[in-house]
């Protein structure tokens, strides 16, 4: 995966696939920037992000508290996930996973494919834990921001918010985000996913959920967006990554309508048509 330990570096349009351990692994005080991030797990994958605070608990307060900003990702589960990587100092089964007493700005979030766990979080610190509308103006990185915008799909028996530890405040109950019954808001997912499938699209449906209950992101670094998730009508994976390479995802072609499914009655459509 990609890692981000310390510093404040800042990073856009990040794409990981089927790793072992975790996808966007942040610790040791990072206190960057990201946007347009897509990670998709195997069955055996650990976790889409795991991020920590100082590994110290006496440092788990200003100014070494980690502080990830991170909005617009797609993380893609597979509905069968169960870690198993070797690499691993946690196997316990969440998409994300925070701990150590992290602060951060979560917006414009999506999980789908969720198995068990869509975050997952204990060891908590001194953080001010955040289920606000907007994130707070001042505080960072003291705080804990994750939007009540988050979108999830998953197994029927999947959590979308888990807290173990009793040092973590009730900010977030398990029901907390939105969750969707299944991933026909974005145009072609598959449910069970690994270096083999054959090919998906990632993109919302024109006009679907993803463009609802947009969170608005900061002012600086951020481009603004009018959708939750990595992706809006533009694949911007096409042209150069490895799914594009081995033909796993369409060309990145402006759509006005996306169809799928049985015709059964004549049907007419305008503008650009992804069928």
């Amino acid at each position: 995966g990609v890692e981000f330990f310390g510093g404040t570096v800042d990073a856009k349009y990040i794409s990981v696939l089927f790793c072992g351990d975790d996808g966007i692994d942040t610790d040791l005080g990072y206190q960057g920037r990201m946007q347009f991030a897509f990670v998709m797990l195997a069955e055996s994958s650990n976790h889409g992000a795991e991020m920590d605070g100082p590994n110290d608990a006496s440092t788990q307060s200003i100014p070494s508290r980690s502080f990830p900003r991170l909005y617009n990702a797609l993380f893609v589960s597979d509905i069968e996930n169960d870690p198993a990587a070797p690499s691993s100092d946690d196997q316990t089964a969440a998409v994300m996973r925070l701990r150590e007493g992290t602060g951060g700005e979560f917006g414009n979030i999506v999980f789908i494919n969720v198995a068990d766990n869509g975050i997952f979080q204990d060891d908590c610190g001194q953080e001010n834990r955040v289920a606000t509308a907007t994130p707070p103006t001042t505080g960072s990185p003291d705080y804990l921001w994750i939007s009540p915008n988050t979108l999830y799909t998953g197994d029927d028996s999947f959590v979308n918010v888990f807290e173990e530890s009793a040092t973590c405040s009730d900010a977030y109950p398990t029901n907390y985000g939105e969750g969707a019954a299944d991933n026909s808001f974005l145009i072609q997912m598959p449910l069970q996913t690994d270096e083999n499938v054959p090919f998906f699209d990632p993109r919302p449906v024109p006009g679907g959920l993803a463009f609802s209950n947009v969170d608005d992101v900061p002012a600086t670094f951020f481009t603004d967006v009018n959708f939750r998730g990595a992706f809006g009508d533009d694949l911007w994976l096409a042209g150069w990554s490895w799914l594009a390479e081995n033909g796993r995802i369409p060309e990145s072609l402006p759509m006005d309508t996306s169809a799928s499914g049985t015709l059964a009655e004549d049907t007419t459509w305008s503008g650009t048509v992804l069928l």
